[in-house]
């Protein structure tokens, strides 16, 4: 919240350890040089939500997006757009979601 009310747009990565399509999107889609990029360029502040071992607050937030489990990938935009992104990434789904919501 205290980085939207300053202007910034905001991407949070629902994660866990366990979750084996959370750890392939790092590795293809968001530690990639060109998603780096992309964030600096916007000025998106990335954010980490471990669901690792299931913490209620994270629970309560994928509920409220309609999910029972992890991966889920939100980009939150200061005007108080939000996109959900798939749960298989790619550089291009990233690159497009930002722009999209972003511009």
């Amino acid at each position: 919240a205290a980085e939207l009310a300053a202007g910034n747009p905001v991407f949070v990565d629902f994660t866990a350890s366990w979750c084996l399509i959370c750890q392939a999107n790092k590795k293809l889609a968001l530690r990639t040089d060109s998603t780096t990029a992309l964030f600096e360029q916007y000025g998106v502040v990335a954010l980490q939500a471990d669901w690792t071992r299931y913490d209620a607050v994270i629970t309560a937030e994928l509920e409220r997006f309609g999910r029972s489990g992890v991966p889920l990938y939100v980009l939150y935009a200061p005007d108080g757009a939000v996109r959900v992104l798939p749960q298989s990434l790619t550089n291009g789904i990233v690159r497009d979601a930002v722009e999209k919501t972003l511009q």
